[in-house]
């Protein structure tokens, strides 16, 4: 409330409260909270996510599971430390932390930016293209703790990418992985839609 003298009288208002914005086909967690969109929060189930080795979220379309890849990208990146108490302060988790937040180097991948082919031999390429795109992205934003050491310019296969990763992590001792695949089903679904094998 604000108090503003008026021709000798106290005049009591209410500050106007921004609406928040809603968050239609927004699933970046990082400008949700920045730029003041609407959000329920469901950051209290980041906890129980954390007693499962390898969980995966089978939902429909549109049920919010790219937002919630992006808010559990933001809670364990490393390089959002600085970030945490203006992304989480007000939320459950913010308040009660477990320990792990802003522990990992976070690669994600989102099979949906890959091109659906008929070719088996073209859907691999764009496969392992798409995937070593976000590798090299993975590389550069972390290159403080990798330095150069991992190298993949003669285009290795996904799981010789993350081998070396990896094994460069690992020698180096340098803080865990966390790898969030999104949209896993997309271009299989694509060829299922489409009656392709």
């Amino acid at each position: 409330m604000i108090s503003i003298p008026l021709y000798g009288y106290i005049c009591h208002m209410e500050p106007e409260i921004e609406p928040k914005k809603l968050p239609y086909a927004v699933s970046n967690f990082e400008k949700l909270r920045e730029e003041g969109y609407f959000l329920v929060d469901k950051t209290a189930f980041i906890r129980e996510l954390e007693r499962y080795e390898v969980p995966v979220f089978l939902r429909p379309r549109r049920f919010g599971k790219t937002l919630w890849c992006s808010t559990l990208e933001c809670y364990y990146d490393v390089l959002r430390k600085h970030k945490f108490e203006a992304l989480f302060g007000d939320l459950a988790i913010g308040k009660k932390p477990t320990g792990r937040q802003n522990s990992s180097m976070v690669m994600r991948l989102n099979f949906s930016v890959i091109q659906v082919s008929f070719d088996l031999v073209e859907l691999e390429r764009n496969f392992r293209m798409s995937c070593l795109s976000t590798v090299q992205t993975f590389l550069e934003r972390y290159k403080e703790f990798f330095r150069g050491t991992v190298d993949i310019t003669d285009k290795p296969s996904m799981s010789e990418a993350m081998k070396r990763i990896l094994e460069c992590q690992q020698a180096n001792n340098l803080p865990p992985m966390y790898l969030i695949i999104d949209e896993y089903d997309n271009f299989v679904n694509q060829l299922i839609t489409s009656h392709r094998d």
